[in-house]
C-alpha cells in the first residue's frame, strides 16, 4: 500500500509544523508540503499532485473557499479537509457544499485528525467536529 500524500495548507508556522510532526508519526502518512497562502496551497497542490489537503479556511490572499472553488475548476483529484480555528456554520456549509470531505476544528483530539486524513484518502465524507 503507498502512503497517503498530505498538503498541509495553514498560514500559521506553528500550527503548520504541530500538524506535520503529529502525521509525520503516523503509519502510512507522508506530509509532502506546506503552504501558507491560498496561491502557494494552489501551485503546491498542481506540483505535488497530494492525495489529501488540510485546507484552513482563513489563509492571506483566497480564503479556503476560493482555494476549493479553484481546485475543482482545475479539476485536480485531491481529497479536502478543511482544518481550522474557525467554526462559522457559513464557512463549513460552503466547503461542504463544494465537496469537502470534511471539516474540523483545530482544537480535535490528534488521533482524530490521523483518522479523518486516512478516512478522507479513503473516500469517506463527513468527518465533522
Amino acid at each position: 500500500m503507498t502512503d497517503i500524500r498530505v498538503l498541509i495548507a495553514d498560514d500559521h508556522p506553528i500550527v503548520c509544523k504541530g500538524i506535520h510532526e503529529l502525521l509525520d508519526t503516523a503509519i502510512g502518512i507522508v506530509v509532502v508540503g506546506e503552504a501558507a497562502s491560498g496561491a502557494e496551497t494552489l501551485q503546491k497542490v498542481e506540483a505535488l499532485r497530494p492525495d489529501v489537503l488540510l485546507l484552513d479556511i482563513e489563509l492571506p490572499d483566497l480564503n479556503g473557499v476560493d482555494v476549493l472553488k479553484r481546485i475543482i475548476a482545475a479539476g485536480w483529484p485531491v481529497r479536502v479537509l478543511g482544518l481550522s480555528s474557525y467554526d462559522d456554520p457559513v464557512y463549513i456549509s460552503q466547503l461542504l457544499a463544494l465537496g469537502a470531505a470534511g471539516y474540523l476544528i483545530k482544537d480535535e483530539v490528534p488521533e482524530t485528525i490521523t483518522e479523518a486524513v486516512r478516512g478522507v484518502a479513503r473516500g469517506e465524507t463527513g468527518w465533522v467536529s
